[in-house]
């Protein structure tokens, strides 16, 4: 009796991890999250107070533009290579629809 309990608790606990594995070759939802942020986000505030702990008023505010900025650049070559990508996918298509235009008009 106290082998089927341990075995049926082991099965259950097996197949309750199974639906974590279902996402392979994603990233996890911390990296998820960060990549999505706003600039006002916990993590970057966080981060740039340590950056500039310590530091004066002027310091911290010229430290806190430059990281900004830096996040701006980030942003602005994340949604390019996003447009590019989405670009590239719709001229594929196109093509598709072409390749499948001419056969059905040469009767193919």
């Amino acid at each position: 009796m106290k082998r089927l309990v341990v075995i049926m608790i082991t099965l259950s606990l097996v197949l309750t991890s199974v639906p974590a594995f279902a996402a392979k070759g994603s990233r996890g939802a911390s990296q998820q999250a960060y990549e999505h942020a706003s600039d006002k986000a916990v993590f970057h505030r966080v981060s740039d107070w340590f950056a500039t702990v310590g530091k004066s008023p002027e310091e911290k505010e010229k430290i806190i533009a430059e990281r900004d900025a830096e996040r701006a650049v980030k942003r602005a070559e994340k949604e390019a290579a996003k447009l590019e990508k989405q670009a590239k996918k719709e001229t594929k298509k196109a093509g598709k629809e072409t390749k499948r235009t001419k056969r059905n008009l040469l009767g193919n």
